[in-house]
């Protein structure tokens, strides 16, 4: 099989699923005997490498109330942060959203108001809807430009006096688009609104400085890097954890997300991020020029110069560059004339030759619908109907995208396109 839907799950080495089964029958982390002794270890060791990942200083409730004085409640500039396990990074995404809302209601007895990019995980996009639809939220919707990206002056211009949090993604699992964390987190600090970044995408892709980039909180997936799946963390900046009611009560990760830990999970978890961080910007270069020797293959137009009058077949929604994943092409078999391309029909007709790809965001695909980033991006009919989505892996190799091209131009030749 030749896997390139690395941007919605990794395959587990033999090696990490050997690891998640030797932690099967250690001890409850909760408990006090030795084997719960050697997974509370173990989940702190997690912890502690995370922060050593996206610099930052991981700091639980306990460090926390020894050293009060030392940690102003308020003070947001500092580098500590706790690290919460959770189910992946749906569940984190959805704790924070929650509990940035139910805050700001209790605090002020008012609704507040959050700002979203239009490209957010549905898990995200979902939930805020929910909030709006109940006149629970206001929500500002900020859209994409041509290229993807979430400009951080449309962020600043929806900044009300009731806005509680920001919620803007570091990349983009569809179009690997890069966003500016960076200027969103000075407005973020400057107006001191929280600001969630959902890393998910970039951790082990591209740098997560937190320490750089103001962000209050974030979350990650183990497995997008070769963990099991079921497994993540929401990361948030230990001076303002206090402020949000956990979305699942409980006295386990200090208090902050209740229920046993998964233990074999997140022992598979430090391992497969050991691995995949191994040499990483090594292993970023190599997948890199695997994406840019796979886009050299086609004679396409990028989105950013894409026309109605455009004649090319192939169109790329990204580009080569330093703001996109090295990882991650998007591309689009365009067909203006009636039967108009399928991308599920080319997915299908590349999964028969052992060939895995994926028609938009893992969420979306089962359902067939069209892709929500491609609508936001405004995207016409012709791109969101033949749009696929290849996402690189350390595994992947350059006959894997020899043997990719050759079969996507026989996929789109059987829809009557020559790419």
């Amino acid at each position: 099989m030749i896997y390139l839907d690395n941007n919605a799950t990794t395959v587990m080495s033999p090696e990490t699923i050997a690891e998640m089964v030797s932690w099967c029958n250690r001890g409850n982390p909760s408990a006090g005997y030795a084997s719960a002794r050697e997974s509370r270890a173990m989940m702190e060791r997690l912890r502690q490498y995370i922060g050593k990942i996206c610099k930052f200083n991981p700091c639980c409730k306990e460090q926390r109330d020894m050293n009060t004085s030392e940690q102003p409640q308020n003070d947001r500039a500092g580098g500590e942060y706790t690290v919460i396990f959770t189910s992946g990074a749906s569940e984190a995404n959805c704790t924070i959203l929650s509990g940035i809302i139910n805050a700001y209601m209790e605090i002020h007895g008012a609704v507040p108001h959050i700002i979203m990019s239009a490209i957010e995980h549905k898990s995200l996009l979902t939930m805020a809807e929910s909030y709006e639809s109940r006149g629970l939220a206001n929500v500002s919707w900020i859209a994409p430009t041509r290229s993807g990206h979430i400009r951080p002056e449309d962020v600043a211009a929806a900044i009300t006096d009731t806005t509680c949090g920001i919620f803007v993604m570091h990349a983009n699992n569809e179009t690997g688009a890069i966003n500016d964390i960076h200027a969103i987190g000075e407005i973020a600090a400057r107006t001191r609104v929280h600001f969630h970044c959902d890393t998910v995408q970039s951790f082990g892709k591209h740098p997560v400085r937190v320490d750089q980039n103001h962000v209050d909180s974030f979350c990650i997936s183990f497995h997008k890097l070769g963990g099991p799946p079921g497994c993540g963390a929401l990361i948030v900046r230990s001076c303002i954890v206090d402020q949000f009611v956990p979305l699942i009560s409980g006295t386990q990760n200090s208090g902050y997300r209740g229920g046993t830990e998964n233990v074999p999970g997140l022992g598979a978890s430090l391992h497969a991020i050991s691995v995949c961080m191994r040499d990483r910007e090594a292993k970023n270069a190599r997948v890199f020029a695997l994406k840019q020797y796979m886009m050299s293959q086609f004679a396409a137009v990028y989105y950013t110069d894409y026309t109605p009058r455009s004649t090319a077949t192939v169109c790329f929604l990204g580009k080569p560059t330093q703001y996109y994943l090295g990882n991650t092409p998007l591309l689009a078999v365009i067909k203006r004339d009636e039967p108009y391309v399928c991308n599920t029909k080319i997915k299908e007709f590349l999964e028969a030759r052992g060939i895995v790809v994926s028609v938009g965001s893992a969420c979306n695909t089962a359902s067939a619908k069209a892709s929500h980033v491609l609508y936001a991006m405004g995207a016409d009919q012709y791109i969101r109907k033949g749009a696929i989505r290849i996402s690189l892996g350390d595994l992947t190799t350059r006959d894997d995208i020899d043997k990719f091209v050759a079969a996507f131009r026989l996929a789109a030749a059987a829809q009557k396109v020559r790419v």
